[in-house]
């Protein structure tokens, strides 16, 4: 490697640790503050870049928690679209292997902080919706649509609503067991992949 592209290397490593440091720093401050009361200060401070380096990089609040749900949803477990469903291969086994993998990274993922955050804030704050929703609610939704249009095709489920209804009402365990164990639990946690996966085998076994 001769010296002009190897000083690009390092600067390339040097500008993906810069950044990864301050979306780290951002994230952990997001979740243990909240958004709205986050500043670039703050991120300067905890990632230990100063507040000109990160307007290098982020032109925003809002960008830097873009840039987050971005890294998010293109986690190894979390890639999914319609065409990873092999031919012989049914749409309930192939929901139950992927959320079985979604499920159990919630906590270290930091995925689940990040929902219970927009469940807090994103009534006050629009454009934080708006990022959440375009970026990691919508790309995934639209994907298990495709699937519930499959599975319906295929008689594996008998869909007595929209391919969006029916999505919710795959989601909808996840979004209540967040709600109540950090919400309303006096300490007895409700297990979501139990409630999941028993909500799942019940929307694919309903018969007319």
């Amino acid at each position: 490697m001769d010296i002009a592209k190897r000083t690009r290397s390092l600067s390339r490593e040097k500008t993906d640790a810069t950044k990864k440091s301050i979306l780290d720093a951002a994230l952990t401050l997001f979740l243990e503050n909240g958004f709205s009361k986050t500043t670039i200060r703050d991120i300067s401070s905890s990632s230990n870049c100063s507040v000109g380096t990160i307007y290098r990089y982020f032109s925003r609040k809002e960008d830097i928690f873009e840039e987050i749900a971005h890294m998010m949803i293109n986690e190894s477990h979390m890639v999914f679209h319609a065409g990873m469903l092999a031919n012989n291969q049914n749409v309930y086994d192939f929901l139950l292997n992927h959320f079985d993998k979604v499920i159990d990274s919630f906590s270290t993922s930091r995925r689940e902080g990040i929902a219970q955050l927009i469940l807090r804030e994103s009534q006050h704050n629009p454009e934080l919706r708006k990022i959440y929703f375009n970026v990691m609610f919508l790309p995934y939704t639209t994907e298990l649509e495709k699937l519930i249009s499959i599975a319906s095709e295929r008689k594996e489920i008998n869909l007595m609503c929209t391919t969006f209804e029916f999505t919710l009402l795959i989601l909808s365990p996840i979004w209540m067991a967040m709600i109540y164990n950090s919400n309303l639990s006096e300490g007895n946690i409700v297990p979501i992949k139990n409630l999941f996966n028993l909500n799942l085998y019940v929307l694919f076994n309903t018969k007319k």
